[in-house]
């Protein structure tokens, strides 16, 4: 109960930064581009988890390298979603729409795992959809592009959440932690380039927002959550 108690705990900050991840986001978005802000945060997350976990990262296996590849181009899509949704919607809005992954979470088991949901969460999926009506249809019934994108990436990110269950639970989840981070970075850099100017900014606000969005909302609260659900699988 203790190991459970801890990896809570673990969770429970992961979500913090999490939900701190949406004003940041905003805020960078004030200064540089959604490719710019997606390949300096991972960039950045990266560099410090490798500096600091380097002992629990090698020797890779190549499963892991090449597990580290996929989980690194679906949360690549995720934050694609995620930081163009932001740009079109409130922070408030989006928050709330890519939490709904929690809710998710359940069918995309019953679909993968056929473990059935409790009853229960049917009725929240439907409270949820009601707020969803509430929160993003405008005057004229219609959705916002922004709203819509942070749907898409509330879906992705479940999908994320179960490939991860699925693949820590023979894996080193720090290296494939720390290696998707990388590879996030890397697919941003790459099709940033053609499209994009690569210009880094010189606003103080930008890096100090982007520190704490690479640091601590994905350096930490991505590896968390990735040791979290393994250790969970073990524990039950």
């Amino acid at each position: 109960m203790q190991e459970n108690h801890k990896y809570n705990i673990y969770m429970f900050i992961a979500t913090v930064f999490f939900g701190m991840t949406y004003v940041l986001t905003k805020i960078c978005l004030n200064y540089s581009t959604e490719f710019h802000i997606i390949s300096f945060r991972f960039l950045i997350a990266f560099i410090v988890s490798l500096i600091f976990l380097q002992k629990k990262i090698f020797p890779v296996k190549r499963t892991e390298f090449l597990y580290s590849l996929l989980l690194g181009a679906l949360l690549f899509l995720v934050f694609i979603a995620m930081t163009v949704g932001v740009k079109y919607t409130t922070a408030t809005n989006a928050s709330f729409l890519i939490s709904l992954s929690v809710i998710f979470i359940p069918f995309f088991s019953w679909f993968f795992n056929k473990e059935k949901p409790k009853k229960r969460i049917f009725v929240v999926l439907i409270i949820a959809f009601i707020g969803i009506m509430l929160l993003t249809l405008d005057q004229n019934l219609e959705f916002h592009i922004g709203d819509i994108l942070c749907l898409i990436c509330a879906t992705l990110f479940t999908f994320y959440i179960i490939m991860t269950e699925r693949i820590v639970k023979n894996n080193n989840p720090t290296a494939l932690g720390v290696l998707q981070f990388g590879w996030v970075s890397l697919f941003s850099f790459l099709i940033q380039y053609p499209i994009e100017n690569f210009v880094i900014p010189k606003n103080k606000i930008f890096w100090l927002s982007m520190l704490i969005l690479g640091v601590f909302c994905t350096a930490f609260g991505y590896i968390a959550q990735t040791i979290a659900q393994k250790n969970y699988l073990l524990l039950w």
